[in-house]
């Protein structure tokens, strides 16, 4: 339909075509309504599901972590406690042999060199399980090396027991991470099912809402033609007939309305800049 032909319809037919449009939406919209509501009843108990399987996963995850962590950090503060005997036996003269310095020396070495690397690479699994597992073939490396010694102190046994302390927190802490490896695959799957369901859910939800809110945008449009179309059309042509008689439409009203607000502010702002003298003009 052209300019000329719109321009030429009545009030009321005008309103009647509006009025049947609206009518023919609000006739089809309820069944599509229904169906994405059913389809957005059958979308979120699947995501919920999905949501809680991978906070299952995620949270065994954190624990595996947690509990990989903490015997990675018992072996080091053992490690620690073993050198510290080892220095006691040395300095109250025992036999130092039980635990020479050059092989002292060398395996802390090796150990801060691997705890570097496992800091540095921690993000990838498969290498912190590849330095855990040196670090603990390091240490009972080392530890059947002072074994062999022959002396047989307190302080020796002490330090022999806390070296074989520490390589079992170590092998905890690879049993934890083998473990948490084992996690990754399921964890990864979870958390891809979740996002198609969770992807599924939202735009079931955007639908349903789009077209309730449609419904009742085309129920009110029914309500607001009728009412003109039983009782006259008097108030929507108050408009046109105030420039049928030679006033200004409402948007030349708005627009010269908009133009002296422009320039009243354009004034004020001019007034508040300093003059030579630095004062408010």
């Amino acid at each position: 339909m052209g300019p000329d032909e719109l321009l030429e319809m009545t009030p009321a037919l005008l309103a009647k075509s509006i009025l049947h449009r609206r009518e023919r939406l609000a006739e089809t919209i309820p069944e599509q309504l229904d169906a994405r509501q059913d389809e957005l009843r059958a979308a979120e108990p699947l995501a919920r599901s999905a949501k809680e399987q991978r906070d299952a996963v995620n949270s065994k995850v954190a624990n595996l972590k947690k509990e990989r962590n903490t015997a990675r950090e018992k072996a080091k503060t053992l490690f620690q406690q073993a050198n510290e005997i080892r220095n006691t036996i040395a300095l109250e003269g025992g036999v130092k042999q039980a635990n020479p310095e050059w092989a002292q020396n060398k395996l802390n070495e090796k150990l801060k060199s691997l705890e570097n690397e496992l800091e540095t690479n921690a993000g990838n699994h498969k290498t912190e399980q590849k330095y855990l597992a040196q670090m603990k073939t390091l240490l009972h490396e080392h530890e059947q090396w002072v074994g062999k010694r022959k002396d047989n102190t307190a302080e020796h046994s002490k330090m022999k027991q806390t070296y074989s302390d520490a390589r079992k927190q170590l092998e905890l802490a690879e049993k934890a991470h083998q473990a948490l490896l084992e996690q990754a695959s399921e964890n990864e799957f979870f958390h891809n099912t979740y996002l198609e369901q969770e992807a599924h859910r939202r735009r079931a939800d955007g639908r349903t809402k789009r077209l309730a809110v449609a419904l009742d945008s085309s129920q009110k449009g029914i309500e607001f033609w009728q009412n003109y179309i039983d009782n006259g059309f008097d108030k929507l042509m108050e408009n046109a007939k105030r420039v049928q008689s030679g006033e200004r439409s409402s948007f030349v009203r708005h627009k010269e309305a908009k133009k002296e607000n422009q320039s009243r502010n354009t004034k004020k702002n001019r007034s508040k800049k300093p003059n030579q003298a630095g004062e408010e003009e």
